[in-house]
């Protein structure tokens, strides 16, 4: 694996010098920026697509926090805990649960805008929690509302500013430290000189072919981390969402697990509520153990599809609640008040990442990482619905203000080279490698793994990264399938490391949870083998 994606010299390509440089625009790095620019930092916040383009705008559940008497702090970090399937780390759940209360009213003072009622927050209940706790907006759009007003607050913030349209190539690092990075803006090479480089690029999605993320979700900042040799965790731990719309020619909406909290059943073709046999909560289970149910579902009765059953709730009452479900369904034809709605699961989020404290630290001096690109030890083996967002406000608060603590930039920024041999003439054929990858992951590192499935698809990831690896790449297409490949490899070995079942990862060949791993994690850095500790 070469250190950069691409050949450049700084001496010759334009550049620029800021305090604090943010990667990414999610309910995270939007909540780090403003935080750094009020702490005096002169903060650039860079996103690869349009500034709203991220996991947050696509969100549809909510963000869980204690808001009311009748709940506690430890109710949530109990459901959490649960959750979590014993892999999490209990200080970093109650530091990040107590912190919910002031994160809505940060937002709140930016503007977000939740729904209410009686003049009071309107609080839905989603899967794993014991009450209800869902700060929502706009019944099932808050990720919309939440970037909305994130992304007005920060264009609105003296001392930061925003490009968009701009990948990020890499982190450049020096003497183990990072101090900048290499982006293309405008078709051309660019190079940020950063004292702090804060890392909240998302997750990866679109590694698989049925997901619930955009397109901007293939995994870059997992991908760059990786090559600047950054501590990985946990990389096999990716939580599928129980329900996406599954309707042949339309794209894979997410529909929001508050729709079950709020009546829907779950069924299979033959009628049956399946869950109900299946967990005490029925379709209030957690994530991981409704998608099982489904997938398991769909291989007994042959089906490509389960059914989200709403036929027995108040319409008028959904439509006002769930609009976008509904509007998902006039899109698709479907008349949720007589017909079932099919469904399947889909890859929704990534627990592994870069391994982070709360205030976003991470193995490289000059890194913060923060959100759903990093492992703080809040999700473990489970993410508890709703949790991603709250950690987002949190972490991206702490690591905000602990980069601009570390002062303005000074110094002479250094000279680094990187010349990229090519190896190959030979084209590959990118959209066919592209989706091949996106096929094999699903069959190979979805809801349901094996070591023999795994290990085939292992070899022939290697494969792939070696030929992708000779070529010459100008087009982000070929960063992303480069960076696609180096992630789904480090997944694939993660899981093959990781010899039991536990949370999201279930193995077919080891279905019992092992007790010597409850507590281990898998870790790796670049060029080592994976490994399996307490850290």
């Amino acid at each position: 694996m070469d250190r950069y994606l691409v050949s450049f010299d700084t001496k010759h390509v334009a550049h620029e010098t800021v305090d604090v440089l943010v990667i990414g625009t999610g309910v995270a790095g939007l909540t780090a920026a403003i935080a750094a620019a009020r702490g005096g930092a002169a903060t650039l916040m860079v996103n690869k697509a349009q500034l709203e383009e991220s996991n947050t705008s696509w969100a549809k559940g909510g963000i869980a926090a204690v808001m009311t008497s009748d709940d506690s702090f430890e109710s949530h970090v109990q459901d959490t805990l649960t959750a979590s399937d014993g892999l999490c780390e209990e200080t970093v759940v109650r530091t990040i649960i107590e912190g919910g209360p002031a994160a809505i009213d940060f937002l709140q003072s930016c503007g977000a805008k939740f729904d209410r009622s009686n003049g009071q927050l309107d609080l839905g209940r989603e899967g794993g929690h014991s009450g209800h706790r869902i700060v929502h907006a706009g019944g099932d759009a808050t990720g919309e509302e939440v970037s909305r007003s994130l992304l007005t607050t920060c264009l609105n913030t003296p001392g930061l500013r925003a490009y968009k349209n701009t990948f990020v190539l890499d982190m450049l690092t020096q003497d183990g430290k990072c101090v900048g990075a290499i982006m293309m803006r405008h078709n051309e090479p660019h190079v940020v000189w950063a004292r702090t480089v804060i890392l909240a690029s998302g997750g990866i999605g679109q590694l698989y072919r049925e997901s619930s993320n955009p397109p901007v979700a293939t995994g870059d900042g997992h991908a760059m981390c990786i090559r600047a040799g950054a501590e990985m965790r946990d990389m096999e731990m990716v939580q599928f969402h129980p329900t996406l719309l599954y309707v042949a020619g339309l794209e894979r909406r997410l529909i929001t697990e508050a729709l079950r909290g709020h009546g829907a059943y779950l069924r299979n073709s033959l009628g049956e509520r399946f869950m109900v046999d299946r967990h005490e909560l029925a379709e209030l289970a957690p994530r991981d153990v409704v998608s099982r149910a489904i997938n398991q579902e769909m291989q007994r009765t042959g089906d490509s599809a389960a059914f989200l059953d709403v036929t027995h709730l108040d319409q008028p009452e959904l439509r006002a609640k769930f609009p976008t479900f509904m509007q998902s369904c006039d899109d698709a034809d479907i008349d949720p008040s007589t017909s079932w709605v099919p469904i399947r699961p889909g890859p929704h989020y990534m627990i592994g990442g870069i391994r982070a404290s709360l205030d976003g630290t991470t193995s490289i001096e000059g890194l913060l990482a923060v959100g759903e690109v990093s492992s703080t030890g809040l999700h473990g083996a489970n993410r508890l619905a709703s949790n991603s967002l709250l950690e987002g406000l949190v972490c991206g608060e702490r690591a905000g203000k602990l980069a601009a603590a570390h002062g303005e930039s000074d110094g002479k920024p250094p000279r680094i080279s990187f010349e990229r041999p090519i190896r190959s003439t030979r084209r590959i054929d990118v959209p066919d490698m592209t989706a091949a990858v996106k096929g094999g992951m699903w069959r190979y590192m979805g809801v349901e793994r094996s070591e023999r499935g795994m290990s085939s698809f292992l070899r022939q990831l290697e494969s792939w990264s070696r030929m992708a690896n000779e070529q010459e790449r100008r087009f982000p297409t070929e960063w992303q399938l480069e960076n696609m490949l180096e992630v789904a490899i480090a997944m694939t070995k993660a899981a093959l490391a990781r010899k039991e079942s536990r949370g999201v990862h279930f193995r077919d060949d080891f279905p019992a949870k092992d007790e010597a791993l409850a507590v281990m994690h898998t870790g790796f850095r670049n060029g080592g083998e994976v490994t399996l500790s307490r850290e």
